[in-house]
């Protein structure tokens, strides 16, 4: 990991919690030094007072911000976030703690400035616009997740988290055609993807962990105590470059089914589907281009779960 970062952590008060406060100090620094930690809220409501001894103890600046109106201390925030970076050359980087999409402005101009920015907030509503302003988005519920901690996943939720299609679409942004790449670049390219990426996510409390533990998608190709590089395994290697037509025969929330041209049905996640098209409405019918990630089983039975093939890269087309 890159340390050579100084950041400024600038905490929306009204929108987290003290009881995360450490955590997010904790994470910040896995990229670097803090230079700046503030806290913004209306320090006179007596609901902050459990804010004192955190910020006394982590040696955080409460910022005072009266309640003059919505939004009151977000617009201290960013006035102090342009303020800092244009007087303070030694800061590289700033983490917004908030889950408001509001900040998307600020997290655009942080990086139209060369500086890095990284959010750290609520998974749910994920504050979709913000998450894709910033370089790295981390999520409150992962803070709390440490070394070799599994998380409980009922079957359901597992298989819609499942983060496949994100690994292979990652790998293939970034291989160049040699089959091996090296695992860093395998993590920039999926934060690229998705900034919100996070291993403990899934269950692992490092990428080259959650790899290792999909050996139906990756191989180590190469080991030693400081690098790692990995390919796809030889059956993968094969199927991506397959591409095929079809149209949506039946879409389940997050879920749904492609009718392929081939006569079979193919499964695919929302998150199978391309970034830009994810928050479109699919109705029956809808044409799609889509890779295929695993074959249909012709031996299955007919309707069953095995027989279906399963879709990779999905793309709506619209004619």
């Amino acid at each position: 990991m890159n340390n050579s970062k100084n950041f400024a952590v600038l905490v929306d008060g009204e929108n987290a919690s003290h009881k995360e406060f450490p955590g997010i100090l904790r994470e910040v620094q896995k990229y670097g030094a803090i230079a700046v930690k503030r806290v913004y809220a209306d320090w006179t409501n007596p609901a902050r007072a459990s804010w004192k001894e955190v910020l006394h103890s982590n040696g955080a600046r409460p910022i005072q911000q009266f309640n003059y109106g919505k939004d009151a201390a977000d617009h201290a925030l960013i006035m102090d976030a342009i303020e800092i970076l244009a007087k303070a050359s030694e800061i590289s980087g700033v983490c917004i703690v908030s889950s408001d999409n509001g900040f998307q402005f600020l997290a655009q101009r942080i990086r139209e400035m060369g500086k890095y920015v990284m959010g750290i907030g609520r998974r749910e509503p994920p504050a979709k616009e913000l998450i894709a302003a910033c370089h790295n988005y981390v999520y409150f519920d992962n803070l709390s997740i440490k070394d070799d901690t599994k998380r409980e996943f009922s079957r359901e939720a597992e298989e819609i988290v499942a983060p496949d299609q994100l690994l292979i679409n990652a790998y293939q942004s970034c291989s160049d055609g040699d089959g091996m790449i090296y695992l860093g670049d395998l993590g920039k390219a999926l934060k690229d993807i998705d900034p919100a990426f996070d291993p403990r996510t899934y269950g692992f409390s490092s990428l080259k962990k959650l790899v290792k533990g999909h050996p139906e998608i990756f191989v180590i190709a190469e080991e030693t105590n400081d690098r790692c590089f990995i390919r796809l395994t030889d059956i993968l290697q094969e199927k991506t470059d397959v591409e095929m037509r079809g149209h949506l025969k039946r879409w389940i929330s997050n879920y749904g089914f492609i009718e392929g041209e081939d006569g079979e049905d193919y499964f695919f996640y929302k998150s199978n589907v391309d970034l830009n098209q994810r928050d479109l409405r699919f109705k029956p019918g809808q044409q799609f281009l889509f890779t295929v990630s695993k074959a249909p089983d012709p031996e299955a039975e007919k309707g069953s779960s095995e027989r279906n093939g399963k879709a990779g890269r999905v793309v709506a087309i619209f004619d």
